[in-house]
């Protein structure tokens, strides 16, 4: 059974990730489904029913996995289509997101009740307040449905697939029909009542209810980076913590009935009830709807007598989530709970706490209270081994105090803080309960603030380094332990009894030495792996001489000239009120690669291109800022970037082409031109420079092999002469897709096309790099290509690429 769920797993893992053209090509689908037919009747004609079951399991998961995908795909194609038109449609909301400033909810829409229900992200622009069980009928406006995509950062097209959401929309207006709300909905609003906003409503609600809309930016960012974020998403570790108390009830309950009915199942289902009634709280979330089902298959086994080892339970629980929703595996917060319990098994395989003595005795001596504590260190050292390079792929970074902090956090929360919660919202704020937890939460948040500060973002190369260093440090743990297992006879673990030192281990309770080599070969195997990363990392590194890279930031500009790890940054994307393009796209991926600004090179004023620059600055103080006006960012003031103007940066050559002079606030025509030589290829930088500019410099600019298009493909720039004049071969567009401006025009195109020019847009193709090798090699990659998983890819999914269609 244990091969049969990890080929189901591997199955489905492998489907999820392959390219949209492949799911689609039905022919060779319909070949390989013959073809392991006919496998699997030779297989049992032969008797070999072991591997003909998992020829089918292969069968199964395969075109399991192929119909769930294959739905949202035409769900998502057929949105523009239904939702085309600018009648009012049904919208009932199930889930609000965030509240404040603006509001943003995931909602069932209909155009009529008897029509089909589509999954939208809405960002709600009229100002009422949204609660979960409203139904509206209101006017909305189609956006594209996709996403910026930079490497290694937040995948949003595949955050909407993973929670089934096939569209997004602005609701422009809309009138309340009904607001029927359910238990759960009437017990979230009076706590919401009872809470009256306080600062630690947010996480009380969050505990409770798994709703994290009262949670300010500041507090997630907290939780983060302390290293608690997995004490605010209700999981497994609340489903089992509430389990437990139910199971206390129950053995409470049991004191009042006679001794013949006292049995194991009151306390079981009291436990099992109360952890149900608890993710319905959690509106069972996929955390939480998957910690109730292992839970109940763990009281199946309890109850049928049947015995499973862990590590079985856990693949039986994996192929069972997978197979009942095998969109599951797009969830990063299935990969971060599998990954926490993995390495949690691996641990107490290798070194469970039970092998450990204190002067000859086992802990479980020293007291109940002792032992728990010892329990909990114990665990918290092997998922900072195990668990921390998994923790950096998903964050970057992790918290250096980390064990610290979750030794005192996780009782507080576990013993105090749960069960409050759970006692207000049974009793209706009995005894004034909400105020307890206000005082507890509250408590909770000022203690953990300070230990914030031991955060530690990590580079990619530091990333790979801290892999290496854990791996390193369980191969150690590993191979003592065999040592301890294979080389110590008899004679000295009985001497080892008669002088017991003060720490020992139990050699007997030491797992057995064909698991041992197993797992030794495992983490071999996973050092290999990482060296070869690690070598491939830094041997790209030395064959690039320098890249220029074109980020995604939507309808904005910024380009990345890099040359190891120090940088120029030209224009930093746009801003808005509370946030900017430079903390979303543009620092976490300079924090990601581990690049030093030394310079920020602004075109000119205008919001979408230099939006970013204050808070560059304000991260990278010393930078040089070059600017073609006098406008002052960070309260710096620039240096001039007009023409005539040169510098030498490393081993490259920038000239300053345009402007002809400094202007108090630089707009298109004041676009600050660039020029960049290595002595093989020339990039000539263009920003926002409009026709009538183009042609009055037509007479400086040199011919080139690469260039930034202006104004993000307007066509009130990239005239004619100005492209036969540079001549370029490679034309590099920042626009954002389904803009309101339509960029880039399609007389655009028509004119790139007409030059024979290579066309990248980050619209269209995510992150561009340009890669300038020793070897004189230019290597362009994008983010979004043909080979890209399904779930990133933009053809053929609402039709939102036609215009790239007709040039190519």
């Amino acid at each position: 059974m244990e091969r049969i769920c990890l080929v189901l797993i591997v199955v489905c893992l492998s489907i999820m990730y392959l390219p949209l053209t492949w799911l689609q090509a039905s022919d060779w689908q319909l070949g390989l489904i013959i073809v392991l037919s006919v496998c699997t009747l030779v297989c049992w004609w032969k008797k070999k029913k072991q591997l003909a079951l998992i020829v089918v399991a292969i069968v199964i998961s395969g075109v399991w996995s192929v119909i769930n995908i294959k739905g949202l795909v035409i769900q998502t194609q057929q949105v523009p289509v239904y939702f085309a038109n600018t009648k009012p449609v049904i919208i009932k909301i199930e889930k609000v997101l965030h509240q404040g400033d603006y509001q943003t909810a995931i909602a069932l829409l209909q155009t009529t009740e008897a029509a089909e229900q589509y999954r939208f992200y809405l960002t709600w622009l009229p100002k009422q307040p949204l609660q979960s069980g409203q139904i509206w009928r209101g006017e909305i406006k189609l956006k594209p449905f996709t996403s910026r995509l930079n490497q290694g950062g937040f995948q949003r097209q595949k955050w909407f697939y993973a929670n089934r959401i096939v569209g997004t929309a602005n609701v422009k207006q809309a009138r309340l029909l009904s607001d029927q709300p359910n238990l759960r909905q009437h017990l979230l609003r009076f706590a919401e009542r009872q809470l009256k906003d306080h600062p630690s409503t947010g996480l009380l609600l969050a505990l409770g209810f798994a709703e994290k809309y009262h949670l300010t930016q500041e507090q997630l960012r907290l939780f983060q980076q302390t290293g608690t974020a997995h004490l605010i998403a209700i999981s497994g570790l609340h489903i089992g913590l509430v389990f437990f108390f139910g199971l206390l009830v129950g053995r409470g309950i049991q004191y009042l009935l006679p001794t013949r009915k006292i049995t194991p199942i009151l306390p079981l289902l009291c436990g099992g009830a109360l952890a149900i009634f608890y993710s319905y709280l959690a509106d069972f979330s996929i955390p939480t709807t998957r910690a109730a089902i292992g839970l109940i298959l763990l009281l199946l086994l309890r109850f049928r007598r049947c015995h499973l080892t862990w590590w079985q339970l856990y693949l039986r629980c994996l192929a069972l989530f997978i197979m009942f929703d095998p969109i599951i595996l797009l969830s990063d917060s299935f990969w971060l709970s599998a990954s926490a319990v993995f390495c949690l098994l691996v641990w107490n395989e290798l070194l469970p706490l039970s092998v450990w003595q204190w002067r000859g005795k086992p802990l479980s001596q020293l007291g109940k209270v002792p032992y728990y504590l010892l329990g909990l260190l114990h665990i918290q050292i092997g998922l900072s081994l195990l668990f921390t390079p998994i923790t950096l792929l998903f964050f970057h970074g992790i918290n250096l105090q980390n064990v610290l902090i979750n030794l005192w956090i996780v009782p507080l929360f576990s013993l105090l803080l749960i069960p409050c919660i759970l006692l207000s919202i049974i009793t209706f704020n009995g005894l004034g309960s909400w105020q307890w937890c206000v005082t507890i939460a509250t408590k909770s948040l000022e203690w953990l603030m300070p230990w914030q500060t031991t955060w530690r973002e990590f580079s990619l190369s530091e990333s790979l380094w801290v892999r290496l260093i854990c791996l390193c440090m369980v191969l150690i743990i590993g191979w003592y332990v065999y040592y301890q297992k294979q080389h110590l006879n008899k004679n000295s673990t009985l001497l080892a009894q008669l002088q017991p030192q003060i720490i020992s281990f139990n050699r007997e309770q030491l797992p057995d030495i064909k698991r041992l080599h197993y797992l030794i070969i495992s983490v071999i195997v996973g050092l290999i792996w990482q060296l070869m990363l690690l070598g491939h990392h830094y041997y790209q590194h030395w064959q690039t001489r320098w890249s220029l890279e074109m980020l995604d930031v939507g309808q904005g500009l910024s380009v990345l000239i890099r040359q190891g790890d120090k940088g120029v940054l030209y224009d930093t994307g746009a801003s808005w009120q509370g946030g900017s393009m430079a903390e979303l796209e543009i620092l976490p991926y300079l924090q990601r690669q581990g690049i030093k600004l030394e310079k920020i090179i602004l075109s000119h004023d205008d919001n979408d291109h230099s939006g970013g620059a204050t808070k560059l600055l304000m991260h990278y103080p010393k930078a040089e800022l070059y600017t073609p006006s006098q406008v002052t960012y960070a309260n710096r003031s620039p240096l001039p970037c007009m023409r005539g103007k040169e510098m030498q940066w490393r081993t490259l050559r920038i000239s300053m082409l345009a402007p002809e002079q400094i202007v108090a606030q630089a707009r298109n025509q004041h676009t600050c031109v660039l020029l960049i030589e290595d002595g093989r290829y020339q990039v000539l930088l263009t920003g926002d420079l409009d026709r009538k500019s183009e042609l009055r410099y037509l007479s400086f600019l040199p011919k080139v092999d690469i260039v930034q298009i202006a104004h993000h493909g307007s066509k009130t720039s990239t005239s004619q002469p100005f492209l036969q004049q540079i001549d370029a071969k490679i034309a590099l567009i920042s626009s954002g897709l389904g803009n309101r401006w339509h960029f880039p025009h399609s007389e655009v195109l028509e004119r790139l096309a007409m030059q024979k020019m290579q066309i990248l847009n980050t619209g269209w193709d995510g992150q561009i790099r340009l890669c300038f090798m020793r070897n004189n090699e230019l290597i362009i990659t994008t983010e979004r290509h043909q080979r890209t998983a399904w779930f990133n890819q933009l053809d053929e999914v609402g039709g939102w690429r036609n215009s790239r269609l007709k040039v190519e």
